[in-house]
């Protein structure tokens, strides 16, 4: 399979910001997920070290990668997005997540500060 390429959107020490037309691309949180692997920073990398670097279970990782949606695949647990996207090197997972919620960036932070 080939690398997909996406310009970096100017984020070095972070998880770089997919553009909208990758977003779209995903109908699903599963195919968010395999989609954020496709277009991993290190074209290289591995399943195995994905799991290393983003202290996750080999036998995991494998079902969350897989592109068959059986229902006795696992997903992607939430606590470990942010992991996953520091090791593959893009934020197109929180990204499709804050799309499907329909929340903003400026919704977000109005919503922070009303409670605080």
């Amino acid at each position: 399979m080939d690398q997909l390429e996406f310009p970096l959107m100017g984020r070095i020490d972070a998880p770089s910001v997919a553009p909208e037309q990758w977003i779209r691309m995903a109908k699903t949180y599963r195919q968010a997920v395999r989609l954020a692997w496709k277009l991993k920073r290190v074209s290289k990398m591995t399943r195995q070290q994905l799991a290393s670097e983003a202290e996750l279970y080999p036998q995991h990782v494998t079902d969350y990668l897989h592109e068959d949606d059986k229902p006795s695949r696992r997903d992607l647990p939430a606590e470990a997005v942010p992991r996953f996207e520091a090791a593959v090197g893009n934020t197109l997972i929180s990204q499709w997540l804050a799309r499907h919620a329909k929340l903003t960036v400026l919704e977000e932070i109005t919503a922070t500060r009303a409670v605080a």
